[in-house]
């Protein structure tokens, strides 16, 4: 009688383990999409998946592919897709842990990024009237440290630039003059400040690109026709800035800018100018010009 007993239970254990792996519902990947069916080499690609589990286990995501790179492993991650052209299919699996899972896969087709045709793009850079002397805001000596991060904040005085970025069919770089606070106004400095920035670009092949200039920042308020800054392209001046100006004594505001159009650089050899002055020594707080500077393959 104790030994049917037993075999009772076993019998009835057994039949719950069943029980237990039937009612285990099944993971259903709902939709799976990517921010654009086609990418450039090197530049990421979103991908969504959206999935549910009829007994609400947390789910787990992986993500698939031939080549790439992939950020996360969560219902989202961007795709860094590989410098090769070609249909490549990504494929995202989602699990429930306890024997439940789902995939799904979607093409995208990859192009090689479309590289701008510009050699020797390198920055000369000056300043004059630091307190500690010339270029003296880092330890080369160039009007650079290391490379600018591109925050207000963390900016140097005189010159600071971005490293160069990238994207398909673009160069761009960000340079900032900083100025340091005149001595009449809770500072020390009673220079006049100045810098120059010149760039030499050398177009390749046979078609002309385009150059994109755009400028802002803040100069003393004080007086207008100070704080001045210049754009030159091959010795033509293109854009310039300047104080706001308003009689407000040691205080700073918005320069007033007058943009650069779109220039059209044809195959050769060019010279990019960029100067600043201060024109004075007085009323100098908290200024600072920031440059963005892109050169565009046009399309």
């Amino acid at each position: 009688m104790k030994y049917l007993k037993f075999t009772s239970y076993i019998f009835i254990g057994v039949l719950l383990l069943i029980s237990c792996e039937i009612e285990n519902n099944p993971v259903e990947i709902l939709s799976f999409t990517a921010s654009d069916s086609t990418a450039i080499s090197g530049i990421g690609v979103m991908l969504y998946c959206e999935a549910e589990d009829g007994d609400n286990d947390k789910l787990s995501f992986s993500w698939e592919t031939s080549s790439g790179v992939f950020s996360t492993q969560r219902d989202s991650t961007e795709w860094i897709p590989p410098n090769d052209k070609g249909t490549f299919f990504v494929t995202c699996k989602v699990s429930d842990g306890v024997g439940s899972s789902d995939a799904r896969t979607i093409p995208i087709s990859v192009s090689p990024a479309t590289p701008v045709p510009v050699s020797g793009l390198q920055w000369t850079l000056t300043d004059n009237g630091l307190i500690a002397g010339q270029n003296s805001s880092n330890d080369n000596n160039t009007g650079v440290t290391d490379y600018w991060d591109g925050s207000v904040e963390n900016a140097d005085y005189g010159w600071n630039v971005t490293m160069q970025e990238t994207p398909n069919g673009e160069i761009s770089q960000s340079l900032q003059f900083k100025v340091e606070d005149s001595a009449n106004c809770g500072g020390e400095n009673s220079n006049t400040q100045s810098g120059s920035a010149t760039a030499n670009i050398q177009v390749n092949g046979d078609s002309p690109i385009t150059l994109e200039l755009d400028f802002s920042g803040v100069g003393e308020a004080q007086s207008s026709g100070y704080d001045l800054i210049e754009f030159a392209l091959d010795g033509t001046v293109i854009g310039d800035g300047q104080a706001p100006g308003g009689g407000q004594g040691c205080a700073s505001d918005s320069v007033l800018v007058n943009p650069a159009d779109l220039q059209s650089l044809d195959p050769g050899p060019h010279t990019l100018v960029i100067n600043f002055t201060t024109n004075d020594a007085q009323y100098h707080v908290d200024a600072y010009y920031e440059i963005e500077v892109k050169l565009i393959v046009p399309r």
